[in-house]
């Protein structure tokens, strides 16, 4: 597991922990369609907390069992909620990526806030 206890809630939020998932997931040997896949969804979970929740931010990511794992705490106890934006919105997709893209993902209440995650499957 490689964590990233201290994510900045700022526009270089998504950069810097796209960069960090990329270099661990390409030490671990993950499979470059799955590494995509899952730096996509990190940018997404991060933009997510930057948007809706307050620091600290924090992100990890996993590598067991055939399955790459992303993690990211923010301290909003709010629940994200799936919707389907109409196809004029500006946003609102980035749940909806992560629900139609991950092999599972969810929500787990960590006070103060929760921790929002994902998996990906590297067959």
């Amino acid at each position: 597991m490689a964590v990233l206890p201290d994510l900045p809630a700022a526009v270089m939020a998504c950069a810097e922990g796209r960069r960090f998932v990329a270099e661990h997931l390409c030490r671990w040997e993950v499979p470059f369609q799955a590494c995509d896949t899952v730096v996509l969804l990190t940018s997404e979970l991060i933009a997510n907390a930057v948007r809706h929740g307050p620091p600290p931010l924090c992100l990890q990511v996993d590598v067991d069992q055939g399955r790459v794992r992303v993690a990211v705490s923010d301290s909003n106890p709010a629940l994200p909620v799936l919707t389907r934006p109409d196809y004029e919105a500006v946003g609102g997709r980035g749940l909806w990526l992560i629900d139609t893209m991950a092999e599972a993902w969810g929500c787990t209440p960590q006070p103060p806030g929760k921790v929002v995650w994902c998996e990906v499957l590297l067959t």
